[in-house]
């Protein structure tokens, strides 16, 4: 993703003596030069920057991720989906009133993390309209240290959750289907957003009563892989039937021993259970536009035009060991996206030119580390050039 503005700035600081609406009319000179159905603004800009000798860095979204939380951090906004809902709670208040909140789990590709909503706030406690995986923006939160040791979300009077509906926002995070693991797949003890297989066993629920007095319920069921199966016991579960038979897929869990010594997945009041959708299909190798790219980890073709020339660096591996990775901007009349190959696929990068029209086919969408879309080159992935 970038943004149109801050790229023309770049350029403005880099050739002063260039005026904006000389840029603005180099760009739409640029469009029809080159010929209808390859270029936006943006792409025609990244073709005139590189004949001005001026290199544009990829701009980033002012949003922050979750691995960028820091306790003490204060009116920060966060992109994310929802991997867990939980019901309102209450808690004692100093004062010796009650108070309420409510919790709710995030997730992107790599990071799970808390928010908890304050009483303060009534109308975010409520929630309208989000539910598990729903890509969500949350404003003005502030960072406080949770029991665990972790940064925790919090929202007061002054934020905001609510559901995100910039699509190119939305295509960059990961969906809950592409986290979940196979059972056969979990080998460590962490946080797992996911995990799907075959029940082996219908639900079974029980009530219980606390130490405190308090009541409490247990819902367990086995969970089945090719190879192995798993006890699943979800604590104070809602709403949480399973049948035998049924392909589920199993949210927010925690791997731990039970008294015998066999791995548990222990869920809680914010776990769902689901069947698993049928229906996921690979990507059509049929060419789509820049825009219908989504961040699916599925193959790809598109055509497109080469907007800057391939950049190339050798890249170190935790071993010590380094090896090449090449990046290439294209672009068509819809949006831009990096293209990336590493190692031998350096080469079929490294051999096209600034302005070459290309079909790119079988390549894989993937979010950069620095939360960019890109579509990254695999084996047997093409690259064939377009004439005209």
């Amino acid at each position: 993703m970038y943004d149109f503005d801050s790229l023309i700035d770049e350029v403005l600081r880099s050739r002063p003596e260039i005026t904006r609406e000389e840029i603005m009319s180099l760009i739409q000179e640029k469009k029809q030069t080159v010929g209808a159905g390859f270029l936006t603004d943006q792409g025609a800009l990244f073709l005139i920057a590189g004949e001005l000798g001026v290199q544009l860095r990829h701009m980033t979204a002012t949003d922050l991720t979750l691995k960028d939380l820091y306790v003490g951090a204060n009116d920060i906004t966060i992109v994310a989906r929802v991997l867990g809902v939980y019901p309102v709670s209450e808690y004692k208040k100093k004062d010796g009133g009650t108070g309420r909140y409510r919790r709710v789990v995030l997730f992107d590709q790599s990071n799970l993390s808390k928010l908890t909503i304050w009483d303060d706030n009534p109308e975010a406690v409520k929630l309208d309209g989000i539910s598990v995986n729903s890509p969500v923006r949350v404003l003005n939160a502030y960072v406080r240290q949770g029991l665990d040791g972790k940064p925790t979300l919090n929202l007061g009077r002054k934020g905001k959750i609510e559901l995100l509906g910039d699509e190119k926002l939305v295509s960059l995070l990961v969906p809950l289907s592409k986290l979940s693991k196979k059972v056969d797949e979990i080998s460590e003890f962490q946080d797992l957003a996911a995990v799907e297989g075959l029940a082996l066993t219908d639900s079974r629920s029980s009530d219980f009563t606390r130490q405190d007095g308090s009541p409490g319920s247990l819902t367990q069921f086995e969970l089945g892989g090719e190879k192995v199966k798993i006890r699943i016991v979800i604590w104070n579960a809602v709403e949480v039937e399973v049948k035998q038979g049924q392909k589920i897929i199993v949210t927010n869990l925690r791997l731990k021993k039970s008294m015998n010594g066999e791995r548990e997945l222990h869920g809680d009041s914010g776990s769902i259970v689901r069947a698993v959708d049928e229906e996921r299909s690979p990507a059509a190798q049929k060419p789509v536009k820049v825009n219908q790219v989504k961040n699916s980890y599925q193959r790809y073709s598109v055509e497109v035009m080469a907007l800057s020339s391939p950049t190339i660096r050798d890249v170190q591996l935790k071993d010590g060991s380094s090896v090449q990775k090449a990046e290439l901007v294209f672009g068509d009349d819809t949006g831009e996206i990096t293209v990336t190959g590493w190692r031998e696929l350096v080469e079929r990068l490294a051999e096209i030119s600034v302005g070459e029209k290309v079909r790119i086919i079988g390549a894989t969408s993937q979010i950069s580390k620095t939360g960019v879309l890109t579509l990254q080159l695999e084996d047997g992935s093409r690259i064939e050039k377009v004439s005209g």
